[in-house]
């Protein structure tokens, strides 16, 4: 009777532990796909267009260019605001999957959060696609809507990292390097990291600003892929520790 009393809850705690890491994965391979569609803007802008590029009124790092919130005065540079609006979309999703991955008892507060910060990713993502579509900044360009989405997703952000942390360290250090994709991790982008590689620091758009932000994307993606790795490798050895020696 113990036996199968001890059997049964080990069986349970390995459903259990097997559900998390294959949301985790989820949310892995939507975070990648994000970084995949930035990736691509991102080299549409700095490396097709720029090599292309004639104009003598304007640079390609000028303001007027960027995607990532456009605002008037803007132009979209080939597909870039389309792809990158799609890309945060899928980062939108990925935080309502890790938010599952994540999940042992019922949270009315995390669930909220969660769903608020996936909208104020969701709502950038279809703003950079709208405008895309339309050639012109949708209605949602003005700062004052940029600086509220910004801010929930930052304070949603940290408050989930700490939440999940007694969870799963993955998740929460995962939310740290999505913080590289709100307006803060924008801004020390282009005027600290960008800088370093690019050699100089622009008047306006230093490049590969929007490929810095990609890449926090990505490192979020490759954090909960060794997690998951992790968990499997612990659940593993569990299996083998709890089968009884019938030597």
């Amino acid at each position: 009777m113990t036996e199968t009393v001890s059997h049964d809850r080990v069986s349970a705690s390995t459903s259990l532990s097997a559900r998390s890491p294959r949301w985790a994965a989820i949310a892995a391979m939507l975070f990648l796909g994000s970084a995949a569609l930035q990736l691509i803007a991102s080299l549409q802008r700095w490396v097709i267009v720029s090599a292309e590029w004639t104009r003598t009124d304007r640079l390609i790092e000028d303001h007027r260019f960027d995607y990532s919130y456009p605002a008037d005065p803007w132009e979209n540079v080939g597909t870039a605001a389309q792809l990158f609006g799609l890309g945060v979309i899928l980062l939108a999703f990925g935080v309502v999957a890790l938010a599952r991955a994540c999940r042992r008892l019922p949270d009315r507060g995390t669930t909220v959060v969660t769903v608020v910060v996936a909208l104020a990713f969701g709502i950038t993502g279809l703003h950079a696609v709208v405008s895309g579509l339309a050639g012109i900044p949708s209605p949602a360009q003005y700062l004052s809507v940029q600086l509220i989405l910004s801010i929930v997703q930052i304070i949603g952000l940290l408050f989930l990292g700490l939440r999940w942390l007694t969870v799963s360290w993955g998740a929460a250090i995962a939310c740290v390097f999505l913080l590289g994709s709100t307006l803060p991790g924008y801004l020390a982008a282009t005027f600290l990291i960008a800088p370093a590689i690019a050699g100089y620091q622009s008047y306006d758009t230093t490049p590969w600003t929007e490929t810095i932000v990609a890449a926090t994307t990505a490192l979020a993606g490759l954090w909960l892929l060794v997690a998951v790795g992790i968990a499997k490798l612990r659940s593993a050895s569990i299996r083998t520790s709890t089968v009884p020696d019938l030597a």
